[in-house]
Order: C-alpha cells, then structure tokens, then sequence
C-alpha cells in the first residue's frame, strides 16, 4: 500500500491510499475460498460451489468486505506511517469501487491535532488578590451558626409574620385567570427574609396570621425561564398553615460550646476566620489557575479541531445535567449556561492540547513516587491505610489521579514562569468594549 497526505488546514488533512491490484486480488481470493467452506447453493454441496457461482451469488458481499477491510488497513497504515493524530472518524466524499485489474484508490479527509513545535511561555502574567476575611463575613458565619441552632416555637400569643419567622402555607397560582396546576403547592415552608423569596411575596406575607388569606401580585421578568410567567403579572393565593418564630441564641462561650469544640466564643471566630481564609485560598488558586490558562491560550494562538470542540460541549451538557440531577434540579439549563458554551469548550480543548504539549516538551511526568505520596495524602486525610488507597485506584481512577498530578506539574511551572502581580486583574480588551458598550433603548431590540 503507498499513501500520501495534503494538508487542507492545521487540523484537517486527505489522505490518499493506493492498494496495487496483486493485493486486492490476493484479498478476494481468500474472501471467496473462506465463505466457499460454510457457503451454502443450491444444487451444490458445501464447500464445492463453483468459483464462477461464487461470484455471481457473493460477488457484491465480497467486494464490500474486502474494500472495507482494505480502507480500514490503509487508513491505519498511512496514520502510523505519517504519524498522525487523528480526533475523529475519517470521511469520504465518495464511496470507493474495486475494478477488475486496475489499484484500489480512496480518499478520506481525517481531523488531527494541530502539530505544535514549540509552547511559548515567555510572557505569561497573571493576578493575585490578596487574601483578605472581613469581620463582616465571620458576623454572617456566626449569623448562619445560630440561626442552625436557633429554638423553633409558636408565638405566644400569636401574631403577624415577622422578618426571621418561619411560615407554613398553601398557595394556588393564577395567571391571566386561568389556574395553574402545576405552579401550586400545600405545606410549603418558607423564611420571611429568604434572600431567594420573591421581594413582592416577602412584603406580602409579612404580617399574615395562619387562617388568613390574602392575594398577591407578582410581576415577573421578560426573560422568566417559566414561559408560563414570562412577562406576566400571576396572582398568588396564599393561606398559612402555621407560624413559628426562632429564639436565637445568646452570642456566648455556651453557644460556642453547643457549635463544637470551642471552649469560648474568641476561639469559635478564630477558627471560623481559619475556614475563610482556606476558602479564600482555595478561590484564589483556581483564579491563578484560570488566569494562567489564559496567559498561555493568549501567547499560544492554536487551531482547535472541530470535532473536539463538539465533544467538549457534549461533555459539559452531561457534566451540567449530571450536577442538575444530584442537586435534584429537574428544569433544563438556563440561558446563561449555553450561552458562549461554544467558545467555553475551545478554551478547555486549547488549554488541555498546550498542557499536554507543554508536558512533553519539558520531559514532565508522574513517577512512581509521585504516585505514592499522593496516596499516602489521600491515606492520611481519610483515615484509610494506603495500600487500601493504593488498591481503590486501578485502571480508570489511576489513570484519573495521574492526569490530574502531571496537571498539578504543569500549572506549578507556568506558574514559576509567569510574571504574578499582586491586586486586581484588569479587565480585557472585550471586556472594557461590553462594559462600555451602550444598553439598548427601552422599546428597541437588543
């Protein structure tokens, strides 16, 4: 077999295969010879049809088996002989024909990885934000803590809803007059000053005593995921069930004590503030990763095939509905996801062929005794002994656990590389033009 490439773009390429007749012959022949075993004709026993018959009764079974044979054997010999890195099946404009005596000619266009020679990494810059915990956000924290731990009783006597109070109701929901069904509910709880309580609702429910009725009005936005709502002022019917206030309690060494084991309140703070600044760091890492991946897309302007962009986007639908479904979410994404999720897929695609690039133009790997700290880290932090680690990850999670180490590698070389400045990343160019960009007038389309 000869073969040889055109290269129509950096991730698209023909490849042109030529099989001499001798070999397609050679393939027929032992084709026919091995279906003339089991064959089965009749007047003829198995085994003893005729070649000529054979023909006549096979001959397009035949012929389709050994072109499929020789395109598969020929694409895979011209990938390794010209060594390419294929991302997708490969197509044919035209199907291909055997003709009597004459080589076996095809033609496939295959999408390949964009051939590399060099990851520049002078250049790189990215921002860090100093870790800061206001006192305001370890006040919320505490806030949150006794709110948990906050006594639930019934007013005595009773009285109207107030900002904290815990409601009980049943509502119906009316829109344009006509009831809808499925937007009701009976023995909903909700919190008078939950952040996710529509403002029209809050103010309505405050003062409403159980056994009261009322009828509120909610506006809601043109671009209302409900298309039921969408643009429409819907009627809530409303009659509480039940009231509850909670008694929170005293801010005191006792109510550190009751939130773990904390002997005073100064050491419940301290180690809420510990956990913020964890948190923090942990934010901050991924921002410096991001930024990073950025800095390197931006220095390294590669071409991405297309196939890989739509199987990333297939990956994130799944990895989206995946998240939906454990966070028990049954409505489809928004907007807001697929919006840009196209150039949100190139990113990731960019970003693992430079890793990967990068990696091996710098001779990074996973040794054996990466491998095994990473497991004794995993033992120690879950209280497993290591070898049961060790024994967990086989095949697809090893592999998992190494990808992810050879990143870690990655990303603390670009980060050596980099230049990190302290303070607040400056936005881009785009970004610059969509803040300065004016908002459509009222009444005009967007």
């Amino acid at each position: 077999m000869q073969s040889e490439i055109r290269e129509i773009s950096p991730v698209l390429v023909e490849v042109t295969v030529q099989v001499p007749w001798d070999r397609v012959e050679k393939d027929l022949n032992e084709t026919y010879r091995e279906l003339g075993r089991t064959a089965r004709v009749r007047g003829f026993r198995p085994g003893k049809v005729p070649k000529n018959v054979m023909k006549q009764v096979y001959g397009r079974q035949v012929a389709a088996q050994v072109t499929g044979t020789l395109v598969e054997q020929g694409l895979m010999q011209a990938v390794q002989e010209h060594e390419l890195h294929i991302v997708a099946q490969p197509e044919m404009d035209e199907a291909p024909e055997l003709k009597q005596g004459k080589p076996f000619t095809f033609k496939a266009k295959v999408e390949v990885r964009p051939k590399i020679d060099q990851v520049a990494t002078d250049g790189l810059e990215a921002w860090q934000k100093p870790i800061d915990i206001p006192n305001e956000d370890v006040d919320a924290e505490i806030e949150r803590l006794r709110n948990q731990h906050a006594d639930i009783r019934v007013p005595e006597p009773m009285r109207g809803a107030e900002p904290g109070d815990l409601l009980t109701i049943d509502y119906t929901v009316t829109v344009d007059g006509e009831l809808k069904e499925g937007l009701g509910a009976e023995g909903r709880q909700v919190q008078i000053d939950d952040e996710h309580l529509l403002p029209a609702l809050k103010e309505g429910l405050l003062g409403m005593q159980p056994s009261e009725s009322k009828v509120i009005d909610v506006e809601f936005e043109e671009d209302h995921p409900n298309s039921d709502l969408r643009g429409k002022t819907a009627q809530f019917s409303i009659t509480p069930k039940s009231l509850h206030e909670k008694l929170l309690p005293e801010l005191d060494d006792e109510f550190a004590k009751d939130c773990g084991d904390y002997e005073t309140l100064l050491e419940l703070r301290l180690e809420i503030r510990k956990g913020l600044e964890e948190a923090a760091k942990q934010r901050a890492r991924a921002e410096l990763k991001d930024q990073l991946i950025d800095s390197l897309i931006e220095h390294n302007d590669i071409p991405v095939p297309p196939s890989m962009i739509q199987q990333q986007q297939q990956m994130m639908m799944y990895e989206m509905a995946q998240l939906m479904q454990y966070a028990g979410q049954q409505a489809a994404p928004s907007a807001d996801f697929f919006a840009g999720i196209e150039n949100r897929a190139k990113r990731r695609v960019q970003a693992g062929i430079l890793l990967g690039s990068l990696a091996r133009q710098e001779g990074i790997e996973v040794t054996e005794a990466d491998l095994d700290a990473k497991f004794q880290e995993i033992a120690d932090r879950t209280g497993k002994h290591v070898a049961k680690v060790r024994a967990d990850y086989q095949e697809a999670q090893r592999e998992a656990l190494e990808s992810q180490l050879l990143e870690e590698k990655v990303m603390a070389l670009l980060e050596e590389r980099a230049k990190i400045r302290e303070g607040e990343r400056p936005p881009s160019a785009e970004e610059s033009a969509e803040e300065n960009e004016p908002a459509p007038e009222e009444g005009n389309e967007p």
